[in-house]
């Protein structure tokens, strides 16, 4: 059969509707409003940006706007396999309130997604400044600060996830998709433009199918020879590849995109002056509309709405990554309906804590209309066991298109009240305005809005993931097979009456453990002394003197404002000046010096 043949744009647009099933009037307006600006910000409506575009640019324009839904199942299916990682499942689906969506239909998106190109205009960069980022990198820090967690022959860890699932893959030997993270959109000028050379030559590099290793037999083949006045002909980027350029560009990338805003402006001007000089070109890449088609007609993009909250439930998963998760499923599903139900426990937290869907808690009188004598958040986090008395987070998840005051104030005021010490978190797809500043006390110092929160808003998600990881607390490492514990921050008793214990070959003995590399040791005795990892505990104790007197109640109230619980390390007289804070005594590995105790102390 012949594939139709479409004119003009609007002739495109309108059969995409019907294939994308497309809700121009009512959910799908954002989607709408959105592709005119692509196409012609200045247009009154679609239909007039249309009338002036190519099906090119129409089609260039639709991939980006789908773009962010792309991020969203991405996560999604990052939930879905580490899930089944856990429970052993390969066949698994979710369940939104009456409708059903496998795992393979996320992964069918995606993998047609992968396969769609799109063009690009790009500085027509030389070999010879091919590597431009090394010496911007350079003029504003140097080395270090900017590829931290990116030294060769160690696994890459820029903490994006994303990113570094694409420098995992390069590392494997293939090219996979440009992290969405790293599009050029995220960046300011001149930056975005290094993300544009970077996205053109990975797009180039897919063109032509080749694992890395075969590229660069093929490059040995033909004598190492490239085309030195253009940095994307094949040739020139197989040279490049000799030495981790793409590796290393998207690591510095990364790394720049989590700076300092005034370091990723001065990196930004700095990158503009130095591809200021070239002229610009084209990398084609075209959007054929049946591609398009094809995509809008899966199952998955039906129900991309409906997974918005998945997603969200997604992010909280995802912020947990250092954690030991257990994520509940009946029979392969997972459920986000109306109905009550546990979706993970945070099994590395002490106490544990555990994520719900639609927990219900009982409320009188609540100011909003549509809750009678009880309050249902779309998630909520909780600490301890069952019954799990102690709320420490809720999420409301909004899609609404713009700022509802009235709905999100009351929603804030009813969720903090049936929720007495946890905080509260409206996240909404659009904009939630700003933050209300005449909540009832003891509400808005607990109260926060985030908006717009999507894929592509990355400081927004990265405030939900900080969120999550503070209420949720650090994972505790095994101290040994018994089950023991010992938290990322530990306060060490350096007062007078610990000098048995602090030269002892037991203690220094301990301080090698491997179980405790990861923490860091807070000095203290009646003030904080020092912050140090346990590596340099030693030499500290050589070159400063034990304090005098032994009262810890106030430095470790000054620990507890920041960190929910410690690790204390002290004798007896040390615990006895914290009676007036929680604590409990824990099975010491300092068993073999009768002073030393190990407590854990919370707030």
């Amino acid at each position: 059969m012949t594939a139709p043949i479409y004119r003009n744009a609007t002739s495109a647009w309108n059969a995409l509707q019907n294939s994308g099933c497309l809700d121009l009037d009512e959910r799908d307006d954002d989607l709408v409003g959105k592709l005119r600006d692509r196409l012609d910000g200045q247009a009154p409506d679609l239909d007039h940006a249309l009338s002036n575009a190519t099906t090119d640019e129409l089609m260039s324009a639709l991939f980006s706007v789908i773009q962010p839904f792309v991020g969203m199942f991405q996560d999604i299916l990052a939930f879905f396999e580490k899930a089944g990682a856990h429970n052993g499942q390969s066949q698994w689906r979710i369940s939104v309130g009456e409708e059903f969506l496998d795992l393979r239909h996320f992964e069918e998106f995606l993998e047609h997604w992968s396969a769609i190109d799109a063009d690009l205009e790009v500085p027509a960069l030389d070999r010879s400044h091919a590597f431009f980022l090394n010496d911007a990198r350079a003029a504003i820090g140097g080395w270090d600060y900017l590829v931290e967690g990116m030294e060769y022959g160690k696994i890459a860890d820029t903490g994006i996830r994303d990113v570094d699932d694409w420098l995992a893959a390069y590392d494997a030997g293939q090219y996979a998709l440009f992290p969405p993270s790293l599009m050029p959109s995220k960046f300011p000028p001149g930056l975005a433009d290094a993300a544009a050379i970077l996205l053109a030559a990975v797009t180039i590099l897919r063109q032509r199918g080749l694992s890395r290793e075969e590229m660069l037999a093929e490059h040995r083949a033909r004598g190492y020879r490239s085309v030195d006045d253009d940095a994307l002909h094949p040739w020139t980027i197989a040279q490049s590849e000799t030495d981790y350029w793409l590796r290393s560009h998207v690591g510095y990338l990364a790394n720049i995109l989590q700076r300092p805003a005034s370091d990723i402006e001065e990196l930004a001007a700095l990158t503009s002056e130095k591809l200021a000089p070239f002229p610009r070109r084209r990398v084609p890449g075209r959007i054929e509309i049946k591609e398009i088609e094809r995509l809008l007609s899966l199952p998955v993009w039906r129900q991309r709405y409906e997974t918005y909250g998945v997603w969200i439930a997604a992010l909280i998963a995802g912020s947990l990554e250092d954690h030991e998760l257990n994520i509940h499923a009946d029979a392969g599903q997972l459920r986000f309906s109306f109905n009550e139900a546990k979706i993970v426990d945070v099994v590395s937290t002490r106490p544990m804590r555990s994520v719900f869907a639609e927990r219900r808690v009982e409320l009188a009188n609540p100011v909003g209309k549509s809750r009678t004598g009880n309050v249902q958040p779309d998630f909520s986090i909780w600490a301890g066991e069952e019954p799990f008395s102690d709320c420490v987070l809720v999420v409301e998840v909004k899609h609404y298109k713009k700022r509802s005051r009235r709905n999100f104030e009351e929603a804030l005021i009813d969720y903090a009240r049936a929720h007495p010490r946890a905080k509260v978190a409206l996240v909404n797809y659009g904009p939630v305005g700003k933050e209300f500043d005449k909540l009832p006390d003891r509400i808005g110092d607990r109260a926060k809005m985030l908006g717009p929160l999507t894929p592509e808003t990355y400081q927004t998600l990265e405030a939900f993931r900080e969120l999550i990881k503070d209420v949720v607390g650090p994972p505790v490492p095994r101290l040994d097979d018994s089950g023991g514990g010992i938290d990322p921050i530990v306060a060490l008793d350096v007062s007078g009456s610990m000098r048995a214990v602090l030269t002892s070959e037991e203690f220094f003995a301990f301080l090698g453990r491997s179980s405790i590399s990861g923490a860091m040791f807070v000095l203290i005795d009646q003030d904080v002394r020092a912050k140090l990892s346990g590596n340099k505990i030693e030499r500290w104790l050589a070159e400063n003197e034990l304090g005098n007197a032994t009262s810890l109640a106030e430095p470790m109230a000054t620990l507890l404002a920041q960190y929910s619980a410690i690790t204390l390390i002290t004798d007896e007289s040390g615990l006895q000046s914290l009676s007036s804070l929680r604590s409990e005594i824990l099975k010491s590995p300092l068993s073999d010096i009768g002073v030393a105790l190990v407590a854990r102390v919370t707030r």
